[in-house]
């Protein structure tokens, strides 16, 4: 009983927190230089009381360091705020990533070019099966050289193994 009203407290805040960071973008609002932008993962934004779940399929024991794909309908998207969060600085589009990804030709990434679009993980990710892990959101590629101005920013979950 205390854990399910936990759990209601945690969506709660959760809900009441992404309907606070709704301002400024309208849906499919194009991305461009100079603006502010928060990551979400499956609809939520990390904060101090919530942190994502990310979940995972990964049948059969799980060990340390194994990683496993995915569950399906799962997304990403970005979402423009005034101030804080990512910098696009120079730029007008988003990419997001899995900081744990394990695929085979490294991390698998997602471009996004409007706000508040979402778009599915990935089929190809590979994941820890269970435990902390991070969604990097950023107006420059992953591993590509950049021009000064922008900030990537990070979004904190937890990967949960939902096959037993």
């Amino acid at each position: 009983m205390r854990t399910v009203v936990r759990q209601l407290i945690v969506l709660a805040v959760a809900g009441i927190l992404a309907a606070a960071l709704a301002g400024p973008a309208a849906a499919a609002e194009p991305i461009g230089p100079g603006q502010h932008f928060v990551g979400q993962v499956n609809g939520l934004v990390a904060s101090a009381t919530a942190v994502p779940v990310v979940r995972t399929v990964c049948a059969g024991p799980v060990w340390p360091g194994r990683t496993g794909p995915v569950a399906g309908g799962q997304s990403l998207a970005v979402h423009r705020v005034p101030v804080g969060g990512g910098y696009t600085g120079l730029f007008s589009q988003i990419y997001a990533w899995m900081e744990q990804d394990a695929s085979i030709g490294g991390p698998q990434q997602v471009r996004f070019t409007t706000y508040d679009t979402k778009l599915d993980i990935p089929a190809a990710v590979r994941v820890p099966c269970d435990g902390p892990g991070a969604v990097t959101f950023s107006s420059c590629p992953r591993l590509a050289p950049c021009a000064v101005g922008w900030i990537p920013t990070s979004v904190k979950v937890r990967f949960q193994n939902i096959a037993f």
